[in-house]
């Protein structure tokens, strides 16, 4: 199965930091990341649109019309999933319980940062949530990348780019670094004291583990140079 791809109404980011969609791949634009497609992402057409459109401009009302008259080879059409405003959730939650819905376990997630810092917050909570379901999710910035995982995660390919690496949920034990500038040895790493802040990658081949907990890595990557395991 391919990954689902989900565009928010947060800050936009360069064309070439976004996945091509592939065979596979669910796309789903999450309220006002409608605008964004219709207006810069050609290459994009989205599967689903979702959301309260509470962010969704005025002038661009009929930006709905426009994408469901587009149609795919096979004939099929945007599917529209409408929410009341007043809800338990952000659209990008909905949208990743969505995809998990229709068996997908890799999320990547566009225009989630910047704005408001408590959808970026809400949105960080979001990758958590989505390694606690056994998933993977990515949450991309116009310069960083970030991700929350448990076991190892192996970064290649970005040599002399830099990252971060931060305890969650209730902390991580037994943490090992690998091929960075400052290296670790089953440390420990708590909330309140950010000892893994501004690392640099410094091998070809970068490994980040925890024996126990789960671990938010943001960096200068994509989520093709990350691979990761128990």
């Amino acid at each position: 199965m391919g990954v689902c791809m989900i565009i928010g109404a947060g800050e936009r980011i360069p064309a070439d930091r976004i996945r091509i969609p592939q065979d596979g791949d669910l796309v789903i634009a999450a309220d006002g990341g409608l605008t964004w497609i219709a207006e810069e992402l050609s290459f994009v057409k989205p599967d689903v649109i979702l959301g309260d459109f509470d962010s969704l401009p005025e002038q661009h009302n009929r930006i709905e019309e426009f994408l469901l008259s587009r149609k795919d080879v096979d004939g099929k059409t945007t599917e529209v999933l409408r929410y009341p405003v007043e809800k338990d959730d952000t659209d990008t939650g909905i949208a990743v319980a969505e995809g998990f819905t229709r068996g997908y376990c890799e999320f990547v997630i566009y225009g989630g940062t910047g704005g408001r810092m408590d959808h970026t917050i809400a949105n960080l909570s979001l990758l958590l949530h989505i390694a606690k379901k056994g998933g993977h999710g990515f949450l991309i910035s116009p310069s960083m990348c970030s991700t929350v995982f448990a076991g190892t995660a192996t970064i290649r390919g970005v040599k002399g780019k830099t990252f971060s690496v931060f305890a969650t949920g209730e902390g991580a034990e037994g943490v090992t670094i690998r091929g960075g500038k400052y290296e670790l040895t089953d440390g420990a790493l708590t909330e309140d004291f950010a000892l893994g802040v501004s690392n640099s990658f410094t091998a070809e081949e970068t490994t980040v583990s925890a024996k126990k907990g789960t671990l938010l890595l943001v960096g200068e990557f994509l989520p093709d140079d990350i691979s990761f395991s128990e």
